[in-house]
C-alpha cells in the first residue's frame, strides 16, 4: 500500500546506474526502467528504417570514468567481451569538420617542439587527469576550427 515506486527514464550508463543502486539499497519499491529503445541492454540490434544498424548509445569510456569499470568487474563481464577497440569519431557542421574524439587512454600529447619546459614532454602518454580537465586539454588540439584563444578559456 506505502510501497514507493522509482521511474527511471533512459537506460544509459546513468539510468542503469541508478537502477542499479536502487536494487541494492534494499528499499521496498517498483523499479521501472523507461527507455526509448525497445531493447536497451544492447542485445538486440537497433537498426534505422532502412535496416542499418544506428549506435544509440555511449561511444566510449576513458580514465575518468573509472566508475564503468567497477561496474563491469562487480557483475563479473570482462571488458574485452563487451567493449570494441577505439576508432575515431568525428563531428561536422555545414562548415566541414568541427572536432576529433579522441580515447584518452591512447591519447599521446602532441610535439610541443621547443617550447621550454613544456618540450620535454612532447609525444608522451597523456597523464591521467579529473574530468573535465583532461577532457580538456586532450580534446583541446582536435577542435579544428576553434580559435586557440577559445580554446586556451576551456581550462
Amino acid at each position: 500500500e506505502n510501497k514507493k515506486k522509482y521511474l527511471i527514464v533512459g537506460g544509459g550508463w546513468g539510468g542503469w546506474g541508478a537502477a542499479k543502486a536502487l536494487c541494492e539499497s534494499g528499499i521496498d519499491a517498483d523499479i521501472t526502467l523507461l527507455d526509448a529503445l525497445p531493447d536497451p541492454t544492447g542485445a538486440t540490434p537497433y537498426l534505422s528504417k532502412t535496416g542499418k544498424p544506428v549506435e544509440a548509445g555511449t561511444r566510449g569510456f576513458w580514465k575518468d570514468y573509472p566508475n564503468i569499470n567497477k561496474l563491469c568487474e562487480e557483475l563479473g563481464i570482462a571488458e574485452d567481451d563487451v567493449f570494441t577497440p577505439f576508432t575515431n569519431s568525428s563531428f561536422y557542421s555545414p562548415d566541414g569538420l568541427e572536432a576529433t574524439a579522441p580515447v584518452f587512454s591512447e591519447a599521446k600529447l602532441p610535439n610541443l617542439g621547443n617550447i621550454p619546459f613544456l618540450s620535454q614532454f612532447s609525444e608522451q602518454s597523456f597523464p591521467q587527469l579529473p574530468s573535465p580537465l583532461g577532457q580538456v586539454i586532450a580534446t583541446s588540439a582536435l577542435f579544428e576550427r576553434i580559435p586557440i584563444t577559445d580554446r586556451a578559456s576551456m581550462v
